[in-house]
């Protein structure tokens, strides 16, 4: 079958033989993530790419596949908190395992989740970013009558834009480029006006945007982190005069009792704007290695890119 590997050459697709160990899932669609361009600059990767993926089982069931699989036997996973699994960074389909970037996946059952009516898996493949959206509001508290700003209208950022409204906040938006600036206003974001939020969620994963995030929040607010900090970030004295609350978040686990990868999965369901608003391109699998230069070039115009067997 084909799969896409990054190899010595770079991104390309290479015919590999499937594991046959699982469920097979018959992918339809397959997203680049900012986790996958970063990655593909560090060299080549023993596994099959894609953490961001949907299809259909053997009988026709339409799915989308949560990407990590925990050990479901530590004291974090006994807390519903698998997200802090110490193991779950070695067990990620996409990162450490092979992914959903080919014709088909063989994933763990329980890494399995039935779509609604309605949802299709060419749309699904948003399930996992905005998954990891949601485990950030969660994170950081967000609730009804907040004024929430997100600094950053990637796929993370303008997910947590659609959360958080969802949630009956008011959301703000700061944004460079501007198809990402539309999007997040077709999504009901308003430009960013005030210097005071309650809220604040770091999208971007920058200096800049920190810097931005912390002179935007109110005395005491909490600053959410979507964003992967791939370098050093710094904070100043005005985070600390603020008395501000830093809150990491990564992937998704439980909250209160709720699977966050399967709210996201009804969150997608009812925000039938999102896919249109995010998915900017979509390629053939074949053209795996021209997907990966668009995701790469904001010039492009591109926030999500999905690539499509």
């Amino acid at each position: 079958m084909r799969a896409v590997h990054n190899t010595e050459r770079g991104i390309e697709v290479i015919d590999t033989d499937p594991s046959g160990v699982g469920t097979r899932v018959t992918v339809t669609g397959s997203g680049i993530c900012g986790s996958d361009v970063k990655m593909a600059g560090f060299g080549p990767l023993p596994v099959t790419l894609g953490h961001e993926f949907a299809g259909r089982l053997d009988d026709g069931t339409a799915v989308t596949v949560r990407p990590t699989v925990p050990c479901g036997r530590c004291d974090a996973c006994r807390r519903g908190r698998e997200e802090q699994c110490p193991t779950v960074l070695a067990a990620i389909y996409g990162v450490s395992l092979d992914g959903g970037m080919a014709d088909e996946a063989w994933v763990d059952p329980g890494s399995v989740v039935p779509l609604p009516p309605g949802l299709e898996p060419a749309d699904a493949v948003l399930t996992e970013p905005l998954a990891v959206a949601v485990h950030c509001l969660n994170q950081a508290g967000v609730t009804a009558g907040q004024q929430v700003l997100v600094v950053g209208a990637g796929a993370i950022g303008l997910c947590a834009i659609a959360a958080a409204r969802a949630r009956g906040a008011s959301v703000a938006v700061e944004a460079h480029h501007a198809v990402r600036r539309a999007a997040a206003e077709r999504l009901g974001a308003e430009p960013a006006t005030a210097d005071a939020y309650d809220v604040v969620i770091d999208a971007a994963g920058t200096q800049e945007a920190v810097a931005l995030a912390v002179a935007r929040a109110a005395p005491g607010a909490v600053l959410g982190v979507a964003s992967t900090w791939w370098t050093p970030i710094g904070l100043d004295t005005d985070f600390q005069v603020k008395q501000l609350k830093i809150v990491p978040a990564l992937l998704y686990g439980h909250h209160h009792g709720e699977d966050e990868f399967e709210a996201a999965v009804a969150l997608l369901a009812r925000t039938p704007d999102l896919p249109s608003a995010l998915i900017t391109y979509r390629f053939g699998l074949d053209d795996a290695a021209e997907a990966f230069r668009v995701a790469a070039d904001h010039r492009a115009g591109a926030i999500k890119v999905v690539l499509e067997p």
